[in-house]
């Protein structure tokens, strides 16, 4: 009986139920067996079991340059009193040999040659010494079979090598010319075509106008397939218009097997993949349980898949490796099988029932517990998809997720070679100096804000947090916020960094002495964001003026415009005011000058490093901590403007 055709459209599925619906549809069925030559079987899949047709050796074989004898004749040889036997002969690799051995004689032996009759053992060349040219004078004696490598003792003769399905590599190529088998069948790969969809994307290489961004998401599904073994074609980015769409996917479907979009998968007036997809085959799937990720589309085309993903990265990314890797090994007659860790999560969610939320995570190994702590991040960062080492899956049956559950989490980057994780305050010069430790496979940095890598710190999640943190009471940095609490001063140590010049910046044609003038002339102000110590400072500033006009700082907060607009770095300040989304900001001096804008000086920040203690036994920890000495930091600081070393640099200073 042929089961009822499922079309979920505008309806939720679970990923599970989404290949579900294509296995069902039988779009995930290989395409059909080829037999190729084993030069281009790498990455293949193998669409027969293979069974070794010769014993590996083939024939008995010495290990050893040496002399093949009778361990009879060598029983009791040692250095005072040495067997003597009479060579007779030699057997060369290569060649079959017509001498045989007895208690009486020896035979020398190439490595990798076939072992001549009678032989029960090898001598090593070194324990022997030639006498006369026919003698040979053996100082040690030899067990049965010893330096022999006797005829399919690595494999037999009828063994199965390796199973269909396998996806073969350079050492299963390397077992199959063993074995003298020279073309395997495999399963036909699919032809898969990469779109981008989007008014907004331009190819890199070109120049970028306002409004405009570089293509991120075929580059990276691309090679994300090349890096599994996939072959796909990338052809360009095509507009968000539906007639223009149409006609490149009805033409690519003359050749192609799989068509793979991104961008453009949403339910919006403007969104048309989905409507083009149901035009030129059959919308099957609109929609996952996943945040991000929700609007992705499945679809076919007669026996053709087509898949639309989401247009922002890190939705994509994950979709890739949920839905796309599993369906794509499918077709190719395999199975994808992600890599997976379980991890304490670091902080408790409360998310809604019914949608499976993808959280991008670093892993960090202290105690001998792993623990998983998510950053804040949009689907559309670049950079924190590089810096994550895998997203973490929270059910889709939980509407509340505690600190300390065990999750599940896909790892995509290599969580085995790093030893820790910096996670505080944005810092431009940081990462140039993790290069120059050569700490950058150890350290994973990601910049969240002064406060909440403190608080991490604390919780014991985290192994380093940079900091600036301004304290009201005694006009100085981050070592009272150790201080005054107790879990931190017992917990951690305070190690002194650098100094930062931070500065009130503007654009040429504007004039300002101070924050106050922002205030005046009711300028746009670039905020930054709650838990950063730029925000701290500002809102010191604020409350100064608040004082000398003698108005609530609420009310000040009120009246400055763009308070609301907290943005995360120093570099989104500057950007906001050169792009004139601002008219004024306060960030560091670097980041002013590279944007060419203009400024007043406000103050020097003490740029520190509080640090967990159960860390310091971390090499990368100690190796960062020896980094930060002033020399050192002298020499990078030099590339910076308004960057100074600290005299103290890399001393701890409290705690």
């Amino acid at each position: 009986m042929k089961m009822e055709k499922r079309k979920l459209f505008h309806r939720l599925v679970s990923v599970e139920e989404g290949l579900e619906v294509l296995e069902e549809e039988q779009l995930l069925n290989p395409l059909g067996i080829e037999e190729v030559n084993l030069q281009k079987a790498l990455y293949r899949v193998l669409a027969d079991d293979i069974y070794a047709p010769i014993d590996y050796p083939p024939f008995d074989r010495s290990e050893v340059d040496g002399y093949a004898v009778n361990i009879k004749s060598v029983e009791n040889a040692d250095e005072l009193n040495p067997a003597v036997l009479k060579i007779a002969g030699k057997v060369r690799i290569g060649e079959f040999p017509k001498i045989e051995v007895d208690e009486k004689n020896a035979v020398e032996i190439d490595t990798g040659a076939m072992i001549p009759r009678g032989t029960s053992g090898i001598v090593m060349e070194e324990y022997t010494k030639r006498k006369e040219n026919e003698y040979v004078e053996v100082y040690r004696s030899v067990y049965t079979g010893e330096n022999i490598s006797f005829a399919g003792s690595d494999i037999a003769k009828g063994e199965l090598l390796f199973s269909r399905g396998r996806v073969l590599d350079h050492i299963d190529i390397g077992i199959l010319s063993s074995m003298g088998i020279n073309k395997v069948k495999v399963y036909i790969e699919p032809k898969i075509a990469i779109l981008s969809t989007g008014n907004e994307l331009v190819p890199p290489g070109s120049d970028l106008s306002i409004g405009k961004i570089y293509d991120v998401n075929a580059y990276m599904i691309y090679s994300l397939l090349k890096a599994h073994g996939i072959e796909s074609d990338m052809f360009g980015i095509v507009q968000d218009k539906e007639d223009i769409l149409e006609e490149r996917i009805r033409e690519l479907l003359k050749s192609y097997d799989i068509i793979i979009t991104s961008g453009g998968t949403s339910a919006g007036i403007d969104d048309v993949v989905y409507r083009v997809f149901d035009r030129v085959g059959e919308v099957l799937i609109h929609g996952f349980k996943l945040k991000p990720g929700k609007p992705t589309v499945l679809a076919r085309s007669g026996r053709k898949l087509l898949i639309g993903l989401p247009g922002f990265p890190f939705s994509s990314l994950a979709n890739s490796l949920l839905i796309l890797l599993p369906a794509l090994f499918k077709i190719r007659g395999t199975e994808y099988r992600a890599k997976t860790k379980k991890a304490s999560i670091a902080v408790s969610f409360r998310k809604d029932i019914g949608r499976r939320w993808l959280v991008p995570v670093l892993l960090n190994s202290i105690d001998k517990k792993i623990y998983a702590i998510p950053f804040s991040t949009s689907s559309g960062s670049i950079m924190m998809v590089a810096r994550a080492d895998g997203i973490a899956l929270l059910s889709e049956n939980k509407d509340v997720i505690e600190e300390g559950s065990e999750v599940d989490v896909v790892v995509f980057n290599s969580f085995e070679d790093k030893e820790g994780i910096i996670m505080g305050s944005h810092d431009l010069m940081l990462p140039d100096i993790l290069k120059e430790s050569r700490l950058e496979a150890k350290l994973s940095y990601i910049p969240v804000g002064s406060y909440l890598g403190l608080e991490l710190v604390k919780r014991g999640f985290i192994d380093i947090a940079p900091i600036h943190l301004f304290d009201e009471n005694t006009g100085t940095y981050n070592a009272p916020f150790l201080n005054k609490d107790p879990v931190l001063k017992s917990s951690a140590l305070l190690v002194r960094g650098y100094s930062r010049k931070l500065v009130l910046a503007f654009r040429e044609g504007t004039n300002l002495r101070g924050l106050e003038d922002v205030l005046e002339s009711g300028l746009r102000f670039a905020n930054r964001n709650k838990g950063s110590g730029t925000r701290m400072y500002v809102d010191y500033l604020l409350k100064r003026i608040s004082a000398e006009k003698g108005v609530d700082f609420k009310k000040i907060t009120r009246e400055l415009k763009g308070y609301e607009y907290n943005l995360p770095s120093h570099n989104s300040v500057a950007a906001a005011i050169s792009q004139g989304r601002a008219d004024a900001g306060v960030c560091i001096e670097h980041a002013a000058r590279i944007y060419g804008l203009r400024y007043i000086p406000l103050a020097e920040e003490h740029y520190d490093f509080a640090v967990n203690r159960k860390s310091l036994e971390k090499n990368a920890v100690k190796t960062f901590i020896d980094s930060l000495e002033f020399n050192k930091i002298k020499k990078i600081a030099e590339r910076y403007f308004g960057y100074i070393a600290d005299s103290n640099a890399g001393k701890v200073i409290c705690c």
